[in-house]
């Protein structure tokens, strides 16, 4: 136990560690990516570090994921979706690289009943860890299939299949090991690159669905075929409150003015520097602290209508911060910090913050959860 409580606690500050420093530069990059002001070259250079700071801190998500699911703490958020909507999203995900290597994909979308109850952030991460590998071990100008059938009454099929290089007996037997990768990896030279992870998780979270992925290939240049397999909802649960296999929303920014004065409290000086530079671009007014120590004075002499603080502080946390700043002003507050396991999102939530953002994040991330704060308020 004692071990196991250690392991967590290692891989909570490892991820901690390596999260903050991708942090200002992911939110650079990805403001810089979205302004028009910008010439289209320059936005595509943005656009790039911001993919391979995201890809970078998918590896530490994979690491993190892989100790929630063998250790059963993930928290399914589940609800009635569309199989083919959330697959069109992962493959939007993998768009450019598609094109990029002239592969052909081709959909055929089969399957009349297509709803499930499930948790829709996990099952895009288990399409998009299958598409990225399809792509991945596909060699250019190769085709990727990706069709869904209802064999029965119950059950959904999707199946993801691939010219790409295939897999041995072998590597079938151990495709769903942790760090297993393929013979391709071994020796000193990873061509493909990544950790080995994606599959097994992608294999724990569609059990956790009440369901399973299989894996088949006829041998090595043969290509590959993953198949998912998901139990139907029923039409009860589809039909209960008049709920519908969920569409994509789009969110409507709501007045900065709600916010009011931000405080924002970061020990991380580029962190802190750029966040700050971003937020008064947006015309929000900003006070930055550096400490627990001159957040509280600020607070007693400001006024200040959000905090948005980091966790870990040289002089104590930002959890106590929202607690005293909650209780004595009934300020509102957004947490913004490396650490992202469950238990520090249900700290954050008892602290009384509005939002737990975990680093590193887009600009983007940080607009929706000050749009949440401000309707909050409204």
């Amino acid at each position: 136990l004692a071990a196991s409580r250690a392991k967590d606690e290692f891989l909570a500050t490892l991820s901690h560690e390596l999260r903050t420093p991708l942090n200002p530069i992911l939110l650079v990059a990805s403001d810089a990516a979205g302004n028009l002001n910008l010439p289209g070259a320059v936005r595509a250079d943005f656009e790039m570090v911001r993919k391979s700071v995201e890809l970078e801190a998918r590896l530490i998500d994979d690491l993190l994921d892989l100790t929630r699911v063998t250790r059963g703490k993930i928290i399914l958020e589940r609800r009635i979706l569309d199989v083919h909507g959330v697959l069109k999203d992962a493959i939007a995900n993998v768009q450019e690289e598609v094109k990029q290597k002239e592969i052909i994909l081709t959909l055929k979308f089969g399957a009349m009943s297509h709803a499930v109850y499930a948790d829709g952030v996990r099952l895009q991460q288990v399409f998009w860890n299958l598409l990225k590998n399809a792509v991945k071990f596909t060699p250019s100008r190769g085709h990727i299939t990706v069709e869904t059938e209802v064999p029965d009454d119950c059950h959904i099929f999707v199946k993801i299949t691939d010219t790409g290089i295939g897999m041995n007996e072998q590597e079938l037997s151990r495709i769903f090991n942790a760090f297993s990768q393929g013979d391709h990896a071994s020796g000193s030279a990873h061509r493909f690159g990544g950790l080995g992870l994606g599959l097994v998780i992608s294999q724990k979270l569609i059990e956790l669905h009440s369901g399973c992925v299989r894996a088949h290939s006829e041998g090595r240049d043969k290509g590959a075929v993953f198949t998912v397999e998901l139990p139907l909802a029923f039409a009860s649960e589809i039909n209960v409150n008049g709920a519908t296999p969920s569409q994509p929303t789009e969110t409507t920014f709501v007045s900065r003015a709600k916010c009011g004065r931000i405080l924002l409290v970061e020990d991380h000086e580029p962190t802190r520097t750029s966040l700050a530079r971003l937020l008064m671009r947006r015309s929000y007014e900003v006070v930055t602290a550096a400490s627990l120590a001159e957040a509280r004075l600020l607070a007693d002499q400001q006024e200040f209508n959000l905090l948005i603080s980091d966790i870990g502080l040289p002089d104590g946390s930002g959890y106590e911060l929202m607690a005293e700043l909650g209780k004595k002003l009934s300020i509102r507050g957004i947490a913004l910090t490396g650490y992202g396991m469950e238990e520090d999102l249900a700290r954050s939530q008892d602290a009384g913050f509005a939002a737990h953002l975990t680093k590193p994040i887009r600009i983007q991330s940080l607009e929706t959860a000050l749009n949440a704060a401000s309707a909050l308020e409204g």
